[in-house]
């Protein structure tokens, strides 16, 4: 398992962590050697940087596993399931179907499980169709904990995130008549609460906890980029939105990533943007 870059500290509990190799080019040979090589959970393998330019000049067959809208066809075969929650969950059903689930080991059951409830918002999420809970349970069934999973996952923040959370909520701002609620972190704020991106993992979905709201965004200020997330609920979808800065990802779940851009000037925008969006929606509906 070769991935872009590490994975939030969150997750390095979980089976087959300490064999996952992160990329750098003494890994070429690797690829260049490999007779096919599986993309996870990923529509467009030009996100994954320079690990994606050494998939797209290997000669082994890719293949491309995921449920993202607007797939981008760069797989010699590709399966591609927009309706599933997550592509664990396809993963999981694909092994149910094969008949290999009574073999499955622990490990794997495991990591499916927690796939599938970080995906889904611990089961809340759209799609979390009866179909998801059934495969949930078979998991079960063959070691996954679903406590262990929450409270790894979940509950292991530090005193500093904390403190960045409150900072963060105590300056949010609510637009568009309480239908936008929009968040920010700077890179002072991560460098004096002692915290990583990673530690903003989460921060986004409490937008919409908050009544009336219908989509909430996160602006994070980093060394050399801005990372928006977009979420959203009912008949506002953010996945345009994140398109026209580059980015991607569900209709209520989006993102984007804005190289050298101005922090202050891109807040601004996007703010006017989600805006405009959601006055559409009002005049649509009114008619």
């Amino acid at each position: 398992m070769i991935l872009p870059n590490a994975a939030p500290s969150n997750l390095q509990w979980l089976p087959g962590w300490s064999d996952a190799r992160i990329w750098h080019q003494d890994l070429q040979p690797v690829l260049a050697e490999a007779d096919t090589i599986v993309v996870l959970d990923l529509n467009a393998v030009s996100r994954l940087g320079e690990l994606g330019t050494a998939i797209t000049e290997s000669h082994a067959m890719v293949i491309n596993i995921d449920h993202h809208t607007h797939p981008e066809n760069f797989a010699r075969l590709a399966w591609i399931d927009t309706e599933a929650c997550s592509t664990c969950v396809m993963i999981a059903g694909m092994i149910d179907a094969s008949g290999a689930t009574n073999s499955m080991p622990e490990a794997a059951a495991t990591c499916l499980y927690t796939g599938i409830m970080t995906d889904t918002g611990s089961f809340r999420f759209p799609r979390t169709t009866a179909d998801v809970f059934r495969i949930a349970a078979k998991l079960m069934d063959h070691g996954a904990d679903p406590v262990q999973s929450y409270e790894e996952v979940m509950n292991q923040g530090s005193v500093g995130r904390a403190q960045l959370l409150g900072k963060t909520l105590s300056q949010m701002a609510v637009l568009a008549n309480g239908r936008l609620c929009v968040m920010t972190v700077q890179q002072q704020d991560l460098e004096r609460y002692g915290c990583t991106l990673e530690d903003t993992e989460g921060f986004v979905q409490q937008t919409l906890t908050l009544q009336g709201v219908t989509m909430g965004i996160l602006v994070i200020e980093l060394p050399s980029e801005i990372k928006i997330s977009f979420r959203s609920k009912g008949a506002a979808y953010v996945r345009e939105l994140a398109a026209a800065y580059g980015g991607g990802g569900h209709v209520y779940a989006a993102g984007a990533r804005l190289q050298g851009a101005a922090f202050t000037e891109t807040l601004e925008i996007v703010k006017q943007q989600a805006c405009a969006y959601l006055d559409t929606l009002s005049l649509g509906s009114s008619r």
